[in-house]
């Protein structure tokens, strides 16, 4: 609270410093002349270039977003490994093939993975 009372304070402060301000103000032929530099420094119609920018693609767009090559190419990677090892899985990993798990028959899955013993279909 008492933060704001000094802010506010030097606030008020500043503002009785610049309305005492006795300087005059500048010379008519120095604002004239800082005009004409401002004018000469002003770009002309032909600096500009014309030629039309042109905008990135969807593709590089959507590449930049991700990260760049880098980032693309790494989940590209991680894709292929899981689609590798999803359909690559050894019996131990899918004891009944990745078929069974494709078709519906996930309650053998869960079973197995809750006792850790495999479960006939005439058990269920």
């Amino acid at each position: 609270m008492t933060e704001k009372d000094r802010d506010n304070t030097m606030l008020d402060d500043l503002f009785a410093a610049a309305r005492s301000d006795t300087r005059q103000a500048p010379p008519p032929d120095l604002l004239a002349r800082v005009l004409a530099d401002a004018e000469a420094e002003q770009p002309t119609a032909e600096a500009f270039d014309t030629t039309r920018v042109r905008r990135p693609g969807r593709w590089q767009q959507f590449v930049t977003v991700i990260g760049g090559w880098p980032s693309l190419t790494g989940l590209a990677a991680a894709t292929m490994a899981s689609v590798w090892i999803g359909f690559s899985a050894s019996t131990t990993m899918l004891p009944y093939g990745l078929s069974n798990l494709v078709t519906g028959d996930a309650e053998l899955y869960l079973t197995y993975l809750e006792t850790g013993e495999f479960i006939d279909d005439e058990d269920l």
